[in-house]
């Protein structure tokens, strides 16, 4: 498929913040998660599906994580055109399936010694400007919580889990004028009491 007319077809113009519906944002902490908690720890990686209201507002109804690419703790790879044609192909199928337009991917960016990268990575930026299906780039943040209560900022979703003890912060990146660029984010909550 021709590169320019597939990223005429998928990647649309979108107004911030992009909308969360708050089931979505509690699916990519849980996925963030089991990265973060299996043996050396791995990135997640998966799929971003909403809807586009007439003011060109993005709410994102529903994350779905994706077993294929080998996954790292510093990275996700698809090493071979197969291998990215069938992701190209999930996308489209779970779109259809679930009625909603897809929007992105997310991936997750786990604690090392210490210490999580909080941006987008050379490599981040580069798959994500070469992907004709992308509109959004979520990246999902987990670290072990401290005491320390976490900067908060209006274009970030931060959120604790008490229960486990880890501290999420969640960013979105969108294409602007064929660069990138951060959006701010909004959770729409659901009613549950929720710390975010």
């Amino acid at each position: 498929m021709n590169w320019r007319r597939t990223a005429r077809r998928y990647i649309f113009r979108i107004r911030g913040p992009v909308l969360f519906e708050e089931a979505a944002v509690r699916e990519l902490c849980r996925l963030a998660r089991e990265g973060y908690e299996a043996s050396f720890k791995k990135e997640t990686y998966g799929f971003l599906f909403g809807t586009l209201d007439r003011s060109r507002r993005l709410t994102i109804r529903r994350s779905c994580f994706y077993r294929g690419g080998t996954k790292t703790r510093t990275g996700v790879t698809f090493k071979d055109w197969p291998t990215i044609n069938r992701l190209g192909r999930r996308r489209r199928e779970l779109a259809r399936k679930m009625r909603l337009r897809f929007a992105g991917s997310f991936h997750s960016h786990v604690e090392i010694a210490g210490n999580v990268f909080k941006g987008l990575s050379d490599s981040d930026r580069e798959s994500f400007l070469a992907d004709p299906m992308s509109t959004i780039e979520v990246v999902v943040f987990v670290w072990k919580g401290t005491a320390r209560r976490v900067v908060r900022s209006p274009r970030d979703i931060v959120t604790f889990e008490p229960a486990t003890g880890y501290d999420y912060r969640i960013r979105c990146y969108a294409r602007r004028a064929g660069s990138i660029r951060q959006v701010s984010l909004k959770v729409i909550g659901s009613g549950i009491v929720v710390v975010y």
